[in-house]
């Protein structure tokens, strides 16, 4: 071995072994023998969009912000995360006590705040959501041959979700997204006595998360 390669080769090794954890390898020759790895990332941005299910089918679109990252020696993130969420849905169908068609309306505009928690798999990562805050509900119902009701206000919620993201590149990610949200509005008593189905509000969205 030449006395330059015995040289090169010596240094390289100097190098690694002052070089930090998290450090990645790249070839020696004719150039420098470490690169650092890319600093992590403490923000998210995410927008997101499908489809809202509570007895019946419409759109659903929303927002998160958050911010957050790794514990030191522990795999999972953590951040602290905000949405702000629309969705509607309507339904239709036959009143049980007085054989009468119905039509329902409603619409949701949410606020909440909470946590989120990634669990990594390489470029893959499961997550899952806790929120509460408030959700402004509109609702409509008409009944044949009475009067409509209609009801806006405001009431607390809370939420649970979770879903799966694949980091395409160092600052984004595509994923979907599922959850559940529980809140009421001024016509939900009347709903109970009328038989009318109102299940949980629920959610299956897919969106694009931005990391930095």
């Amino acid at each position: 071995m030449s006395h330059r390669v015995f040289f090169t080769v010596s240094m390289c090794m100097a190098l690694l072994a002052s070089v930090p954890a998290g450090a990645q390898e790249i070839p020696c020759s004719e150039g420098p023998c470490l690169r650092p790895s890319r600093p992590g990332t403490h923000f998210i941005a995410e927008v997101n969009g499908g489809g809202s299910f509570a007895g019946g089918v419409g759109p659903a679109v929303g927002g998160v912000l958050g911010v957050g990252g790794k514990l030191r020696g522990f795999p999972l993130r953590f951040y602290l995360i905000t949405e702000f969420a629309y969705a509607s849905n309507a339904q239709e169908g036959t009143l049980h006590s007085r054989a009468v068609g119905f039509r329902e309306e409603r619409s949701f505009r949410d606020i909440a705040a909470g946590l989120r928690i990634y669990v990594p798999f390489g470029r893959l990562r499961l997550f899952v959501d806790a929120m509460g805050g408030g959700s402004h509900t509109q609702a409509f119902l008409e009944r044949d041959g009475l009067s409509p009701l209609s009801a806006s206000d405001w009431s607390g919620m809370g939420l649970v979700g979770g879903g799966l993201q694949l980091r395409l590149i160092h600052h984004l990610s595509i994923g979907v997204r599922c959850k559940a949200v529980f809140s009421g509005d001024d016509l939900d008593d009347l709903r109970d006595m009328e038989r009318i189905d109102d299940p949980v509000r629920t959610s299956a969205t897919m969106g694009l998360t931005w990391h930095f």
